[in-house]
């Protein structure tokens, strides 16, 4: 099968079990298999215009056009905007690849790099959104009692309802259970904490207590509150969601209110792909409030940092590293 046609069957949104010339086509061999899931998943990243400014798609859009010839049929279109999007999945450092593939269910990997955002289409409609070094894995179609996926980082996710199949985030060995919300999940593995935050809906956090098998304490989380599990400490913490909430998710904006220097250092970490090195502990306890952007130039971001501390402070650059010292 050429890469036209598998393309094709991809945006007819062919199910593999649904297709026995897709069945088999995967079947043959371990290198159509990823094939089959690196199209599969870019597609589905496609659906929800993934953060993707004009300029990037059109870029990518004359790159392919001036090698591809032939017909302007709808499935010249379809491979065209799916050149476009593998263009800029590849500028962008994304890194995607099936998990596994047993039983017939492929499963996808998307890992969004440090500094960038994107969002995807579930298998049953549901939309996710992550940014800054994450990774979620997700089954090429939802089967048996539950619709299951691995988080790692953060993610905001709008579950399309279904109470009979509810919807299940693994975040290590935690899980937060959903029939149908909208809520965020920020779960990286190096964090102390795992929290989640509900907007609508109801989601029930379940927090791994430790041993083997189903051990877990259940807690409900109340809408426009947070829960925050301390992995260390091993207490939880709710409180309400904070008014810029939908700034960062929508818009990239994130607001902050007396918040550590050393907390933000992993945001910004995180949103522009920087390492910050303290060169005092003094310097991580000083506190800030006000907002970042995506889109802020790391240089006058620091600068603003620099004019609102109390107390001078003097930073460097190198080598991907910011250095602050008294």
């Amino acid at each position: 099968m050429d890469s036209e046609k598998l393309i094709h069957k991809i945006t007819e949104k062919k199910a593999l079990k649904d297709s026995k010339e897709l069945l088999d086509y995967v079947s043959e061999s371990g290198e159509n298999t990823k094939e089959y899931i690196r199209y599969k998943t870019l597609w589905a990243m496609l659906q929800t215009g993934n953060e993707m400014d004009e300029e990037t798609i059109n870029d990518g859009y004359k790159a392919v056009k001036r090698n591809v010839k032939g017909r302007k049929s709808s499935l010249y279109i379809n491979v065209v905007k799916y050149a476009a999007i593998v263009v800029f999945a590849l500028l962008g450092g994304y890194f995607i690849h099936f998990a596994d593939f047993n039983n017939e269910i492929a499963m996808n990997e998307i890992f969004v790099p440090k500094g960038n955002r994107t969002s995807v289409v579930l298998p049953d409609g549901s939309k996710v959104w992550l940014s800054n070094g994450t990774k979620l894995v997700y089954p090429e179609s939802f089967v048996g009692d539950f619709r299951n996926v691995q988080l790692e980082g953060e993610g905001f996710f709008e579950v399309t309802h279904d109470k009979d199949h509810p919807f299940i985030v693994n975040v290590g060995k935690h899980r937060i259970k959903v029939l149908g919300t909208k809520f965020a999940v920020v779960a990286y593995p190096d964090d102390e904490q795992v929290k989640a935050e509900l907007v609508s809906g109801k989601i029930q956090f379940d927090i791994h207590l430790g041993g083997t098998g189903d051990n877990y304490k259940s807690l409900m989380v109340s809408p426009m509150h947070s829960l925050v599990y301390d992995k260390t400490s091993g207490k939880v913490y709710d409180s309400t969601i904070p008014d810029g909430f939908y700034d960062y998710w929508q818009n990239g904006v994130y607001s902050f209110k007396d918040e550590r220097f050393d907390s933000l250092a992993t945001k910004i970490a995180r949103i522009y792909n920087v390492e910050i090195v303290f060169g005092d502990e003094e310097l991580k306890t000083r506190t800030f409030t006000g907002t970042l952007s995506v889109d802020d130039n790391i240089y006058t971001l620091m600068e603003a940092f620099k004019i609102a501390s109390g107390k001078p402070f003097e930073y460097t650059f190198e080598s991907g590293k910011i250095y602050i010292n008294k």
